[in-house]
């Protein structure tokens, strides 16, 4: 998966192909499912296009994507919890019901125990780790 987001994010693949390629494969890898979901909301999934120009992933997305490569290329295990279902549903409607302000606190209260600037990693320090021992153009000795 991290070559195909590698590609996609090159420009080598539309979104099509980027889309068929991730959501065709067969995985048990919870992680694997929390980062297509993530990778899904970057890209329009109406019209063909390739990373480039308008259809550029903003620099805070790119962010998400170069951390969920990285995050692949390690051994770690995903141990973000699944959004409850509830929660999914009623979000938009507490965040109507209250002008935003319901779900801004529950955003901070999920937010300290999950900080979602490292996601899908748990902390800074998991990050640091991970980019001290990398996989991609490093020597073997």
């Amino acid at each position: 998966m991290a070559a195909l987001i590698r590609h996609y994010l090159a420009g080598r693949l539309s979104n099509f192909e980027f889309d068929e390629a991730i959501f065709s494969m067969d995985s048990e890898d919870p992680s694997i499912s929390a980062i297509r979901g993530q990778l899904w909301m970057l890209y329009d999934d109406l019209r063909e296009h390739r990373n480039r120009g308008a259809w550029r992933v903003t620099p805070a997305a790119r962010q998400v994507v170069l951390r969920s490569i990285l995050f692949l290329k390690t051994d770690r295990e995903y141990a973000w919890p699944d959004v409850p279902g509830w929660y999914t549903l009623a979000r938009p409607l507490i965040r109507l019901l209250t002008l935003g302000a319901g779900a801004r606190v529950l955003d901070r209260a999920f937010e300290r125990d999950y900080p979602l600037g490292v996601w899908p990693f748990r902390s800074t320090a998991e990050i640091r780790l991970a980019r001290s021992e990398p996989k991609y153009l490093a020597s073997s000795g």
